[in-house]
């Protein structure tokens, strides 16, 4: 009877994270049933969770630069991810978590990343890896919350990072000057246009040594739990976790409104 229960709800509040919670499939459902729900619609969700779109979206923006990237199908031949260059980062193109991501120094590990990655999908990017700090700024509204620096304790923010306790260092608000923040918070901003997000989402950044902010991605559903990164984003702006969660389902119900 859950479909029953949500269409009494005054809203739904989603919660559902990996691919059929994110990618649009669920927002549709619910779309066509009638049934309100939290978040970005249908078509935002499914351009921001498609890797290969969502560059290819954010490609014409002078506020937006991303790294070198190609997408492989499933048998087609490696030499165009060659030309990405090492290191790389292979992932699968609607994954999430970080789940089938691997980071490739030469052709022999870029094979077995491949193969991994297409354990997955059929559908797999090849990005040059970026060199600098990681970053995330969420998005609630219109307001751009304060950066986080998420600092991995030894290779990179994989899912091991993202889910081991003690795995990863996390600062809010991050120590960055005032003008990079603004910046990073203005292509976040940019990002949610271009891919059309609503409500709030969370976008993830590198900067490099000489400044340069490279866009990674934007999470259309990021995690919620009260140590997650955008409630931490939330509370260094002095929004709390309860007050964070009312703002999400107030914005929503604005959008049907």
């Amino acid at each position: 009877n859950v479909i029953e229960i949500c269409r009494a709800a005054d809203i739904v509040y989603m919660g559902l994270h990996g691919e059929d919670g994110e990618n649009g499939r669920m927002q549709a459902f619910f779309d066509v049933l009638g049934i309100k729900y939290t978040g970005t619609g249908y078509l935002g969700s499914a351009l921001a969770m498609h890797k290969g779109i969502s560059k290819r979206m954010i490609e014409d923006s002078s506020l937006l630069k991303a790294a070198k990237s190609v997408v492989l199908h499933r048998g087609e031949a490696i030499d165009d991810a060659e030309a990405v260059g090492f290191p790389c980062i292979v992932k699968p193109c609607c994954g999430g978590s970080s789940i089938g991501i691997e980071k490739a120094s030469d052709q022999d590990g870029l094979q077995r990343a491949l193969e991994e990655a297409f354990c997955y999908e059929d559908e797999v990017m090849v990005e040059q890896f970026i060199t600098g700090r990681e970053f995330s700024v969420g998005i609630l509204g219109d307001r751009a919350l304060p950066p986080i620096e998420i600092i991995p304790r030894g290779g990179f923010y994989d899912y091991a990072h993202k889910y081991q306790a003690g795995w990863t260092e996390e600062v809010c608000p991050a120590a960055i000057d005032a003008e990079t923040e603004k910046r990073m918070q203005e292509m976040a901003r940019e990002a949610c246009r271009l891919l059309k997000l609503e409500v709030y989402a969370r976008g993830e950044f590198i900067l490099t040594e000489s400044g340069d902010i490279y866009f990674l991605e934007m999470n259309t559903l990021p995690g919620m739990t009260p140590t997650s990164l955008l409630p931490q984003e939330a509370a260094a702006a002095g929004i709390s976790y309860e007050q964070l969660c009312e703002r999400i389902i107030e914005l929503s119900l604005k959008k049907y409104r």
